[in-house]
């Protein structure tokens, strides 16, 4: 996916040393410049009309359309080409989940809303209309005036300024909800469910890429958007297995893999997998095998 984009902008990139949050003002381009990101990100149109390209579709946007755009998901705004007075300008706001108040995101109301804000951009190719909230003009008017905040508050970094964009966030989300349920007056128990399953599938997806790597159940509960309590329940449900257990599964299977078509020593398996303590890498696989990895290659 990443080989097709123009670039694909990480947390490392984007954010200012020690920040999880990035906010700009941006007058959009005529030229394509497909990306994706590492963090999520909620756009508003302040002024102009353009296009909005999510993966293989283009839709046309203008003021007062809201976005939230997750994980990985290759997008790109747009302005149309000989329309000089009236450039399609956007407020973007990009943040790390733990940006947000953890008590913020173990809100029931919070989860089920996020849930099925980022459902729609995590499947774009479900969706008739992917705008997530066309605004009215006076909610138009708080929204805007809560990105200009948060954008003078990023650009001056006056004392405390950090802890005013956590909340100046907190109320674009809160009031985000609330429209959104307005809106939609017909969401249901079951289309949320639904969609938190989806969600949960995104995170299995990211285990067995990502199974190498050190594996936080904070972090994964945080791409859910739900409490990590809450994740563990929903996590097993789906899959029968704890995180741990799961992760183990994955790395194990990943391990036989190369014992069986690899000359590699024992310990850069081990290593491979992620685990660097060999004891520990020799247990496991023999609890999840029956043989030990020396004993499993001779059997190949």
């Amino acid at each position: 996916m990443k080989d097709s984009l123009t670039y694909y902008a990480t947390g490392e990139e984007t954010f200012r040393n020690g920040e999880s949050i990035f906010v700009n003002k941006a007058f959009e381009q005529v030229e394509p410049h497909l990306h994706a990101h590492s963090f999520i990100e909620i756009s508003y149109v302040v002024s102009g009309t353009g296009l909005h390209r999510v993966g293989d579709k283009e839709y046309t946007v203008s003021k007062g359309n809201l976005f939230i755009i997750n994980y990985d998901i290759p997008h790109e705004f747009r302005s149309l080409p000989g329309n000089n007075q009236d450039v399609l300008t956007i407020y973007n706001c990009a943040f790390a989940p733990e940006f947000l108040d953890h008590s913020l995101i173990g809100s029931k109301d919070f989860s089920s809303i996020t849930n099925h804000l980022l459902f729609k951009s995590l499947f774009p190719d479900e969706l008739e209309n992917p705008v997530d909230i066309n605004l009215l003009e006076e909610d138009n008017r708080e929204i805007a005036s809560i990105y200009d905040k948060m954008y003078r508050e990023y650009q001056l970094m006056n004392p405390g300024y950090i802890e005013l964009l956590r909340a100046y966030l907190t109320e674009l989300l809160i009031i985000v909800f609330r429209l959104y349920r307005n809106i939609n007056s017909s969401y249901t128990s079951n289309s949320l469910e639904k969609n938190r399953n989806q969600l949960i599938e995104n995170v299995i997806n990211y285990l067995r890429t990502n199974y190498a790597s050190e594996i936080k159940l904070e972090e994964l509960s945080l791409m859910a958007f739900i409490s990590k309590n809450h994740f563990c329940k929903i996590f097993k449900k789906s899959t029968g297995m704890t995180v741990l257990e799961y992760t183990q599964k994955a790395r194990i299977e990943e391990a036989c893999k190369l014992l069986k078509t690899t000359d590699k020593k024992i310990i850069e398996i081990a290593s491979l997998v992620g685990y660097s303590n060999l004891k520990y890498f020799n247990e496991v696989f023999k609890r999840h095998i029956g043989n030990t990895p020396g004993e499993y290659r001779k059997n190949r």
